[in-house]
């Protein structure tokens, strides 16, 4: 058993909060720090001092950071002049140039700090050890039993399912998806969209208005629209990146669902198409693999399981973090 400091956002469509309870399942003492709730109540210039304090007080055997914005490399630092167990620092996007798409050199000074830094861009570790960063891949994965086979009603599976469903952000952050969706729409196919919409006040195209549900799903409520739905649809934004794709993936197959994403560099090397899930590379072969799979029950409920029993096996989170923590012994 260790004493565990996990830096993370908690919200309960966070991938922190199923960090934290994956090391409580496996027998680890954890507390938490959330360094974006700190900045939103306590003023982002409060971050370095509370995780400094953290840990002063708190004298963690092993320090897990996710994402970790607003944390500074000085503030790693000084933890590590006085404190000189490992801090590391996973990460659930994409790294270019050694930096987030969306962050700044801030950031790689923050990075260069840490002990070990995971990203699930594989691409990135050459430039990011080249800054001088010990840097692994490490991707995401499921949750049991938020994210394992849920127990619902008739009403429920109609209300929430669908044939197609989208279950992620849409709007100006995520443009690259609106061309699927759209074309999904034109097809005329039973469609919902679950999930943030990011557009300016009155932008938000009818299209959109009409398929989304305005209701977002985390937790279980994943589970039941990916069981009720006859197909998911993926849409990575980082198709020419390795092993980039997104938890969905796992939040998906996890309960039972049926996954159509876009091909994803090296995808196919995890994950075979048409045997665990299946992909497409451009809007035309999309709606080609919807018509296949929405006429081919059988076969597409067989895919389905197959991707569950594989996930529900090598990609859960108490596997990911156990490889942190055999790194960092």
């Amino acid at each position: 058993m260790s004493n565990i400091l996990l830096c993370a956002p908690m919200l309960d469509n966070q991938s922190g909060t199923y960090i934290y309870n994956s090391l409580v399942q496996m027998g680890h003492r954890v507390a938490t720090f959330d360094w974006r709730l700190t900045a939103e109540q306590l003023g982002a210039d409060k971050i370095d001092t509370n995780f400094i304090n953290a840990h002063k007080e708190l004298k963690p055997d092993l320090t897990i950071i996710c994402k970790g914005l607003g944390i500074s490399g000085e503030a790693v630092k000084e933890v590590k002049s006085f404190h000189k167990n490992p801090i590391t620092c996973w990460i659930f996007d994409v790294t270019i140039g050694g930096t987030m798409v969306a962050e700044t050199k801030s950031y790689v000074d923050f990075i260069k700090e840490v002990d070990t830094f995971y990203t699930i861009d594989n691409d990135a570790l050459e430039d990011l050890k080249k800054l001088g960063v010990n840097a692994k891949w490490l991707t995401e994965g499921c949750y049991i039993p938020d994210h394992d086979e849920a127990v619902f009603n008739s009403f429920q599976g109609k209300k929430y399912g669908a044939d197609i469903v989208f279950l992620g952000s849409v709007g100006s952050i995520h443009k690259n998806r609106e061309k699927f969706l759209k074309r999904i729409h034109d097809e005329g196919f039973d469609f919902k969209i679950y999930g943030n919409v990011f557009y300016q006040p009155n932008e938000e195209p009818d299209w959109i208005i009409e398929h989304h549900t305005g209701f977002e799903a985390i937790n279980n409520y994943h589970s039941i629209i990916s069981q009720a739905s006859k197909i998911v649809i993926g849409l990575d934004g980082w198709t020419d990146r390795s092993k980039a794709w997104s938890a969905r993936l796992y939040r998906t197959l996890c309960p039972g669902g049926f996954y159509l994403t876009t091909h994803t560099k090296d995808i196919e090397k995890y994950f075979k198409s048409g045997e665990t899930l299946d992909t497409f590379k451009d809007e035309d072969e999309m709606v080609e693999k919807i018509l296949y799979w929405l006429n081919n029950d059988e076969k597409r409920q067989k895919v389905a399981k197959a991707g569950q029993k594989l996930v529900k096996v090598e990609y859960t989170f108490k596997k990911r973090l156990q490889e942190i923590i055999d790194d960092n012994k």
